[in-house]
């Protein structure tokens, strides 16, 4: 539920919230200073790969967003923020963006957005300043300053936190390291309390730990919830709620033995009142629980049973192969619910051709191609488990090709064919030992019988095959031979630059088949001026301004690796 934030940044969020969301606060006496380090280190990584200035601005954000409306006086200082560190005065760069004067949530989440990682490590000033950070009245002073590196500014830290203690108010200060090294820790020898965080569970933690001295917790309260006693296995219900709402709260559908904490299916309170949720698909014991990502705990339980639904799936028992067919169904008909059909021994949740129960009873699917036991099943994208399941038995279809047995090289012909005629099904013709799914020229079958296709360039062994865009295998196959064709094409040897010349040719014609001068040694394909065959037996071309030699060549735009015919010509200079 966290979404952008990886799980140990959650724990991290979920302790560091416990600051903001903690009720009651000791109003009139507590002032929290945060000071961030947005050193350039700080664009060291993560473990799991995220920056750790990007990370702890995430983690920030969402801390204000769960702030609450009480009295709490919450402050951010930042260093290393504005200048680089080999700029001038980048010891001196610490300022404090937000004053200790309630909560601002605006000028905090602006300034969190606005932060870049650049600069130096000026914490004893950072703690000589924040000296002067806090009003002359408060009581309670607590400054947490998290850190990735030691001072590297010449100031005397021992000297600095020293100094704190002078002000008016009782200060504790709690400094944690990020993953230092053991010089740096010894630079924290006699500041305040000290822990160093080796990773970002590590400093989540440290984080709680830091807050605990002024914060009361009690932080969700009761919260009451209203719902069915029973409902339906994949059912929708509503669920109402009364509760001191925070917006990050959330209700959700467990089963009832599972750790506080544990969310399957859930609506955050924002969403209204009362919630929609979704009963899970197996039946069992759960638990309704109002539940947030600001803090950990429930706030409030109830019991609710998911009994079977009601469902019924009815098809033929025996389904051709690849045929379109129909399914009756009666079922919860949940948002994301569908019918699917797939091989018996098939993990739950695997679906081939599938149809959304929002289109209504009957829906249509496809038998696959490849015959034996399989399953009509009642699933959904919402959750895991099969809801319900229909046994049938796909029979071979009959399939039909015929076309002629020898063929001349890049010549157009027709294949006649029978068969399931499924909406992704296809004809194509690949050289004999090619893996099933290669395909090069084709036709879809819902084109009709015949069907249109293209003999390969390269003479050899050839099958005209019958496969699915919607399951990999070849559903049937027909040998044909493929002969060389005769091609030629037949210019002047000579021509000057720019000149217009003829010339004749003869090949297999096909419908994409072209005459075109290019340099000799070009790659296949290649073409500079050219004409298709179709315009004639006499085709003019131009030749380049370029002199030099070339060659005349006879080509495809169906297959650009193969020169049927090919003759050199030289281009001269026309003075």
């Amino acid at each position: 539920m966290f979404g952008r934030l990886a799980p140990v940044l959650a724990l991290f969020l979920a302790l560091f919230l416990a600051l903001g969301a903690a009720l009651p606060v000791r109003a009139g006496e507590t002032y929290v200073e945060l000071i961030l380090d947005a050193s350039g280190s700080m664009y060291n990584k993560l473990a799991d790969g995220r920056y750790r200035i990007t990370a702890a601005k995430d983690v920030l954000r969402d801390f204000v967003a769960g702030l609450p409306e009480a009295e709490l006086n919450v402050g951010l200082r930042i260093y290393g923020s504005r200048k680089g560190a080999k700029e001038a005065d980048s010891c001196r760069d610490s300022e404090l963006f937000v004053p200790l004067e309630g909560v601002d949530k605006p000028a905090l989440l602006s300034t969190i957005r606005n932060t870049r990682a650049k600069g130096s490590t000026p914490i004893a000033y950072s703690l000589q300043q924040a000296a002067n950070d806090f009003p002359a009245e408060a009581g309670k002073c607590l400054i947490v300053l998290v850190t990735d590196g030691e001072e590297v500014c010449d100031g005397d830290v021992q000297a600095s936190a020293a100094a704190l203690q002078q002000r008016g108010c009782d200060v504790d200060l709690r400094i944690i390291g990020f993953d230092l090294t053991a010089q740096a820790i010894k630079s924290f020898d006699n500041v305040g309390t000290f822990e160093n965080a080796t990773n970002a569970a590590d400093l989540a933690a440290a984080l709680a730990r830091a807050v605990e001295p002024v914060v009361e917790k009690d932080p969700l309260g009761a919260a009451q919830l209203e719902a069915p006693e029973e409902v339906s296995a994949g059912s929708a219900f509503a669920v109402g709620w009364i509760a001191q709402e925070g917006d990050r709260d959330y209700v959700t559908i467990v089963p009832a033995e599972a750790e506080d904490g544990v969310y399957k299916r859930y609506a955050y309170t924002r969403d209204g009142n009362p919630l929609t949720l979704y009963a899970p698909a197996q039946a069992g014991d759960y638990e309704l629980r109002y539940q947030s990502d600001r803090v950990p705990g429930v706030s409030g339980r109830r019991a609710i049973r998911v009994v079977p639904a009601e469902i019924a799936l009815d098809a033929p028992s025996r389904i051709p192969a690849g045929q379109p067919f129909d399914v009756v169904w009666i079922g919860p008909d949940g948002e994301r619910d569908y019918i699917t059909i797939v091989p018996a021994r098939a993990a739950d949740n695997t679906y081939k051709s599938y149809r959304y129960t929002r289109t209504g009873s009957p829906l249509r699917l496809h038998a696959s191609i490849q015959s034996g036991p399989h399953e009509i099943r009642y699933q959904s994208d919402r959750e895991p488990g099969v809801f319900a399941r229909r046994p049938v038995e796909v029979v071979p279809a009959q399939i039909v090709l015929d076309a002629p047995a020898v063929l001349k090289a890049g010549s157009p012909f027709e294949v006649q064919w029978q068969g399931p005629n499924g909406e992704r099904d296809y004809l194509t013709v690949v050289p004999a030992n090619a893996p099933a799914g290669q395909y090069t020229n084709y036709s879809y079958t819902r084109s009709g019988s015949p069907a249109p296709l293209h003999a390969p360039m390269e003479p050899g062994d050839y099958e005209v095959r019958y496969q699915s865009d919607r399951e990999p295998g070849v559903f049937a196959r027909l040998p044909i031979t493929i002969e060389p064709v005769e091609a030629h094409v037949q210019g002047p040897t000579e021509v000057a630059a720019g000149a217009v010349f003829e010339v004749l040719w003869q090949g297999p014609d096909g419908d994409r088949d072209y005459v075109t001068i290019v340099p000799s040694g070009s790659p296949p394909g290649t073409y500079r001026d050219y004409k298709y065959t179709r315009t004639g037996p006499s085709i003019r071309l131009t030749a380049p301004n370029e002199p030099g030699d070339y060659e005349i060549r006879y080509q495809s735009d169906r297959e650009r690796q193969y020169i049927f015919a090919r003759q050199p010509i030289k281009v001269l200079n026309p003075n």
